[in-house]
């Protein structure tokens, strides 16, 4: 007795049909042919967004005063005529003009290039601004309200109170480049 075997031809094509099927799958899902979804547009109305502005320009001179431990000052005109001592201020003080232009606009006024102030010297140095109507704040979180505004900027130095013994005595301090920096900050 012999046994059935199935022949090579039965498979066969049972194998075609199944990669033809596969092939004519292929071709309709990317083959050319794209399957549609559905879409819609909606056009936005635009328009024009100004960027804003800003700026510190001085207005005037500037002015050096020796405010002493005691509360003592005294307008100085020329540096190289006084001599300074632990705990003295030296307070320089002028009129800016601000441009703070911005709907969410926060900025700092600083002394940059501290690294560079004489040593002996305190840091962080401290800016006070007062604006035209004689209110005084620090310099920091300075927002558009000042737009346009020109305020008096004083900028303290002092001299390190806990300076002992002998130190820094017969020292010269040169102040050069003092450099104001209005940045913007996160609100």
């Amino acid at each position: 007795m012999t046994e059935a075997v199935a022949t090579p031809k039965s498979v066969s094509s049972r194998t075609k049909a199944i990669i033809a099927i596969a092939a004519g799958a292929v071709l309709l899902l990317g083959g050319g042919t794209t399957l549609a979804y559905w879409s819609t547009t909606q056009t936005l109305a635009g328009g024009t967004v100004a960027s804003g502005d800003l700026d510190i320009q001085p207005v005037g001179g500037q002015t050096w005063t020796l405010v002493g431990e005691d509360g003592t000052e005294v307008v100085v005109t020329d540096l190289s005529t006084i001599d300074i001592v632990p705990g003295d201020t030296l307070q320089l003080t002028g009129d800016f003009a601000l441009t703070l232009i911005g709907d969410n606009l926060v900025a700092d006024l600083t002394v940059s290039d501290v690294a560079n102030l004489p040593a002996g010297i305190v840091t962080p140095v401290v800016v006070n601004v007062e604006d035209s109507t004689g209110v005084a704040f620090p310099g920091t979180g300075l927002t558009s309200d000042l737009n346009g505004e020109t305020v008096s900027v004083n900028v303290d130095f002092q001299f390190d109170p806990q300076t002992v013994g002998t130190d820094l005595q017969l020292t010269d301090f040169t102040f050069e480049d003092i450099t104001l920096t209005l940045t913007q900050v996160q609100p």
